[in-house]
């Protein structure tokens, strides 16, 4: 679709020119005769008033009233319950501006309490103004914004495809505010190259400021019919389009001559869904992008590098021209993905100091770049990994590999490996291990199934890591989880016999679903549970189809008839919608070319590269733990100037194998850590649902408390009033799939 049907649209001229120079004054210059932007007053390590604590996404307190010391005397300070506990739980990182402290509600109504006593002041509910429909959605939090003479004061919230300006002190909606001279919102669907209809995006990390420059990335879906990433900059003032950075470059951009587009198909993803940081000095802002698509552990119609895929991206904040480039990974056919955004650290050695870009991954690699240029500060070999045998897939034939610091995590699972919590649990993953085939880190997906770690769920997610400038040390949770990557063939349409209407059912389900819920509706545990007894009805699940639920996106691009069979399907006995051997329909000659297709009306595409199931479920015991042997998580604590890792701590428990006698296991953690100047490392994380604070120089553990549903957030740490804070959401459900809850809660040292 990159050349075929961008090119129907007279917009691609537009955007072609509005990707490279949005703005006429040049990279890093202010437009003649406008007065240079005072510094902003919340980038500090103190106030926390940006998401990650500042502009850098450091996830760094300078506060130390709250230290080793003392912090086994903290104490609730305060609770407020949003009154709604429910999925995908609250992931929102508060931030804290004039005494206000903002975070988002699993409805993504915006909140703000005072930061003081956790008393209510205002709420934004989008609802009434999306038509009434409420929408569930994974989100990370608001973002604060005044202008050069300090007014206008507003929190953006970010719902699914929308953006709204609220005032930062009442929750009023700021109207007009967007495209149109009478919007009330930013509608990402536009400003694209790709049809209105096309657009199916989701914001869930919070935007960035630069000046009067809102910065917005998104989440989009992963297969054939996905939007692309594209990095976009708003008018923090009026809403309106300021600049676009196509991370699939269009005709004659750069990076366009290492994709073979496919006429006929549709490219997306490459998307910066964990948000970016900004350089205020230099006038750049820093995003890391994830793989792209079509498909997931698949990328026959894709070939090539794909730039800007899994790329560290320098970028001009006022144009949005690039700057330099890293590509981590080439063609990812892994879901590897950078999820964090980079972290801007200066690090401090022997021959001076160096201002850095850190970026985390799901490998469990580091990567270390010189700010100014982009090059490697440790050096980095160009691995030779391992072909693709699936026809129809060509995987890169090496990979950058850094040599330091060293993976955070095991990168490949052995027999050794296998768990041993039980003999149970050991017989019944070694079954399935002599299945299947043990691949290192780049082996790419097979027919028979590939052993892969850490899994697309390992490394270092979302939440990032916390960097201390004092001693050049950064924190970082992981996770261990292996996955099993394979590929079932689909049948070509051409040549496929005629079908049922579960059967066909069966198809668009092995085409969209399998990645997540498994083959056959078997499920993927811990997180995904089986599909073979839906108890909903036709109504309500195609509710859920095409509005989405928790952390479900909408399937926007399915036709009715296709929903219908997959409803079908959905609702059958499983056995019903097994794969039948393809046979030539009545009249076909048996020569034919064989060509796969998909979607409808605007999202229909066609290739006659074979297509194929993705799936790629988690590989765990008997009773859903991790296959490998623990641990599973790990906080770790990693010395940027030298590259070494200073210590290693199991992160986590499960409170039923504790009963057991089974301790130190580490455990499946999502949101990140926060480390002070009082020498503590917070975090929580965990599905022991606790909140926890390590001694940053040994990772021993000096307090925890048991929070009333899992942290999976980034806590805060600020100072109000004389007294510092430290404030995390309990929202529980998530990724891990605990209890719901709706709280966040303000810890402090007795009075």
């Amino acid at each position: 679709m990159r050349i075929t049907r961008y090119s129907r649209f007279a917009l691609l001229s537009v955007f072609v020119a509005a990707s490279g120079c949005g703005k006429k004054e040049g990279p890093g210059k202010q437009a003649s005769g406008v007065p240079a932007w005072p510094e902003h007053r919340l980038d500090n390590t103190a106030d926390w008033g940006i998401y990650r604590g500042d502009q850098g996404g450091t996830q760094y307190s300078s506060l130390s009233q709250i230290d080793t010391t003392n912090v086994h005397l903290l104490e609730v300070a305060w609770e407020y319950k949003h009154g709604l506990p429910e999925g995908p739980g609250i992931y929102s990182n508060p931030i804290v501006v004039d005494g206000l402290l903002y975070f988002t509600t699993p409805r993504v109504n915006a909140v703000a309490l005072n930061a003081e006593t956790g008393e209510e002041v205002w709420r934004f509910d989008p609802a009434p103004h999306n038509d009434g429909r409420i929408f569930r959605g994974r989100n990370r939090g608001v973002t604060y914004w005044e202008d050069r003479n300090g007014e206008n004061r507003r929190i953006f919230v970010f719902v699914r495809d929308r953006v709204y300006a609220v005032d930062a002190g009442t929750g009023e909606l700021i109207a007009p505010f967007g495209q149109a001279d009478d919007a009330v919102f930013i509608d990402l669907r536009e400003n694209l190259p790709v049809p209105y209809e096309l657009v199916d995006i989701e914001v869930t990390t919070p935007g960035s400021v630069f000046e009067d420059y809102l910065i917005v990335t998104s989440r989009v879906q992963e297969g054939n019919t996905t939007t692309p990433g594209d990095i976009r900059a708003y008018n923090a003032l009026t809403g309106k389009f300021e600049w676009i950075f196509n991370t699939i470059p269009l005709p004659g951009q750069f990076g366009h001559d290492t994709w073979e587009f496919e006429p006929g198909m549709h490219y997306g993803g490459a998307n910066a869904w964990g948000g970016t940081t900004i350089d205020e000095k230099r006038g750049w802002v820093f995003a890391a992008t994830g793989s792209a698509a079509g498909e997931f552990i698949y990328g026959g119609s894709r070939k090539g590098d794909n730039l800007f895929a899994n790329t560290i991206l320098a970028l001009d904040a006022r144009t949005g021209e690039r700057i330099w480039h890293y590509q981590a990974i080439r063609h990812d056919i892994w879901d590897y993905d950078m999820p964090p955004a980079p972290i801007l650290a200066t690090i401090t050695t022997a021959s001076g100091k160096r201002d850095v870009v850190i970026q985390l991954s799901k490998m469990g690699l580091t990567w270390v770049l010189d700010r100014d240029t982009g090059e490697p500060v440790f050096p980095v070999v160009d691995l030779p990994v391992p072909p693709s045998t699936v026809p129809g897939e060509q995987a890169a034939p090496t990979q950058p590999f850094p040599l330091l610091p060293p993976p955070l995590n095991r990168l490949q699972m052995h027999e050794s490996d296998i768990t041993d919590i039980t003999p149970e649990a050991h017989a019944h993953v070694l079954e399935i291990f002599r299945r299947h085939e043990p691949g290192f880190l780049y082996t790419p997906a097979t027919i028979r199934g590939v052993i892969t770690m850490p899994g697309h769920l390992g490394g270092a997610e979302w939440h990032g890591g916390s960097f201390d400038p004092a001693t050049n040390v950064l924190y970082v949770n992981v996770n261990e989880l292996p996955s099993i990557h394979s590929l079932r063939p689909l049948d070509p349409d051409n040549l496929a016999r005629e079908m049922t209407g579960v059967q066909r059912g069966a198809r668009i389900y092995n085409a969209n679903c399998t990645a997540c819920h498994g083959p056959n509706r078997a499920g993927n545990l811990p997180l995904f549970p089986p599909l073979t007894e839906v108890r909903l009805s036709a109504d309500e699940i195609r509710s859920v189809l095409t509005e989405g639920r928790g952390t479900m996106p909408p399937f926007a691009h399915l036709s009715g008839e296709e929903l219908d069979d997959l409803i079908a399907y959905l609702r059958s006995d499983p056995s019903e919608g097994a794969d039948a051997t393809p046979v030539a329909r009545d009249g076909d000659d048996g020569e034919a070319v064989p060509v796969w297709s998909g979607g409808s009306g605007p999202w229909a595409w066609s290739t006659t590269t074979p297509q194929y199931a993705n799936m790629a479920p988690f590989f765990v015991d008997d009773r859903g733990y991790p296959a490998i042997k623990p641990p599973w998580g790990t906080l770790n604590a990693v010395d940027m100037a030298t590259g070494r890792i200073l210590w290693k701590v199991p992160l986590g428990e499960y409170p039923e194998l504790v009963a057991e006698g089974i301790r130190n296991t580490g455990s499946l953690n999502m949101g990140g850590a926060v480390a002070t100047a009082g020498n503590l490392v917070f975090i929580g994380a965990t599905v022991d649902e606790k909140f926890r604070a390590f001694d940053k120089y040994t990772g021993r553990i000096l307090w925890e408390y048991q929070l009333p549903a899992g942290g999976y957030a980034t806590p805060s740490v600020y100072r109000i009033g004389g007294k510092q804070y430290v404030v995390i959401a309990a929202g529980g459900s998530a990724k891990p799939m605990t209890p719901e809850g709706d709280s966040i809660i303000a810890f402090a040292l007795p009075d």
